[in-house]
């Protein structure tokens, strides 16, 4: 059997951070013994000195999309899994849409699996596609939902011609047929009727900056109206609701009234709404365009109350990648929406906490023990425990991280985090037992990610 020890770090328990030793057997953790505090002479294979360290679970970010097979020139699981272990995630779940075709039937899904095979760096899942289109195949859905970790639909356009959104009578069927095969149903809550309605209105409104006009477009009328119909069909289904990308703390209100009234109901929100509002939107242009838009200060202030009060259950990064040219459009309204960035997920987010003086405790189990909890991956994924994977990530507080250009690992070197400073700095990245990142050598080029 394969031994690695982690010595001298100060590690993520449940118990919170413990002065314990991690001995891994071949890729799981086997045990946690308290640390004798040695100095080690120098590593070798089988131990690693995490000495100065905080050492916690590989980070597992239920949100991306990598593009993989179809639009390789806009991502490819390679370097967005190659992005996601230099920044400390081990485990990611690829949406169903932006590759192409999107996976909305089994022979797409299988397709999609076999293609991946050996092509990433860290662990993953694939979603399965919920849309207008497939939605009256139940028997094609019901295959589907044995190879995938969770649904998706959008009740919105999503941008891609093959995934259509679900309107609101087709969200009934949705929920029933999640319901049926015991899987979450993640939706992209935003009213498609309401944002057409202030698109025809602001789109070519005479005087008005364009920016604003696309912000005014896409107000959180929209998506608090979307959440409140799917909570309501979710109440009445009894369906596992995921409600992704929440922008703005009253609608994380609602849902949060919504759990406490019984319905099985979880939020993610992501980190580019708790780090840039509007007005950076305004400034910086499309590098910044998403949906739902960045919203105002007062928002992002409101959604780190919610963290606090532990109302946001999940993090994810919906990485969102694509062509620099299509960003760089005459027409914000043309420019791809959608944030790359899912090396910094964890770098911003733990920077921020620090600067607000919120405990780690609090942040750290949004994108570890929650997500696999919420997904049913708890038996491998999210803590350091004895039996299951040993997905480490050894973190320094006193030393910093610049992103610059040439430290971008995606397909496209561009991203809104550029030129920021983040004080802490990932400096190795463990998957199963291995280590797949190290800051003085990189990212290895062997490739041990499995699909789960």
């Amino acid at each position: 059997m394969k031994e690695l020890w982690v010595k001298n770090g100060l590690v993520f328990t449940a118990d919170g951070f413990r002065e314990v030793d991690i001995r891994v057997l071949d890729e799981r953790i086997d045990s946690l013994v308290k640390s004798e505090g040695e100095p080690l002479k120098e590593e070798t294979d089988t131990i690693i000195d995490a000495s100065g360290c905080l050492v916690v679970p590989g980070f597992i970010d239920a949100h991306v999309h990598f593009n993989d097979p179809g639009r390789t020139d806009w991502e490819g699981i390679e370097t967005g899994s190659r992005a996601a272990a230099i920044g400390g995630t081990t485990t990611i779940f690829d949406m169903p849409l932006n590759c192409a075709p999107s996976v909305t039937t089994v022979k797409n899904l299988l397709d999609k699996k076999e293609y991946l095979t050996s092509m990433s760096h860290v662990d993953y899942a694939l979603w399965g596609g919920m849309t207008d289109t497939n939605l009256a195949n139940r028997r094609e859905l019901t295959q589907m939902s044995k190879g995938i970790i969770a649904w998706k639909a959008f009740m919105s356009e999503s941008g891609i011609e093959d995934f259509r959104f679900v309107p609101p009578d087709g969200l009934k069927q949705a929920m029933q047929a999640a319901k049926e095969h015991k899987k979450i149903l993640a939706l992209h809550a935003e009213w498609e009727e309401e944002i057409n309605k202030f698109t025809a209105f602001y789109k070519h409104r005479d005087g008005m900056n364009e920016r604003k006009a696309f912000l005014a477009s896409r107000p959180v009328s929209a998506e608090e109206k979307a959440v409140s119909y799917a909570l309501e069909l979710a109440a009445k289904y009894g369906t596992a609701l995921h409600l992704v990308h929440i922008s703005s703390a009253k609608v994380i209100g609602i849902i949060d009234q919504a759990k406490k009234s019984g319905v099985d109901v979880t939020v993610e929100t992501c980190p580019h709404y708790l780090l840039f509002d509007e007005e950076d939107f305004i400034k910086s242009g499309a590098i910044l365009k998403c949906a739902p838009p960045l919203r105002s200060r007062e928002e992002v202030e409101g959604l780190w109350d919610c963290i606090q009060k532990g109302w946001i259950d999940t993090i994810g990064s919906d990485h969102s990648p694509c062509l620099y040219s299509m960003k760089a459009t005459d027409s914000i309204w043309d420019a791809w929406g959608g944030i790359q960035g899912v090396q910094f997920t964890w770098l911003a987010l733990l920077d921020e906490a620090l600067k607000r003086r919120i405990n780690l405790k609090q942040i750290l189990p949004l994108g570890t023990a929650n997500v696999a909890e919420r997904f049913g991956i708890a038996d491998q994924k999210g803590r350091i425990r004895p039996g299951l994977d040993a997905d480490l990530v050894l973190i320094r507080l006193d030393e910093t991280t610049i992103v610059d250009k040439q430290s971008l690992a995606f397909r496209n070197a561009y991203s809104p985090y550029e030129n920021r400073e983040f004080l802490l700095k990932v400096k190795k990245t463990i998957l199963r037992g291995k280590v797949i990142y190290d800051e003085q050598s990189g990212v290895i080029q062997e490739k041990f990610g499995v699909c789960l």
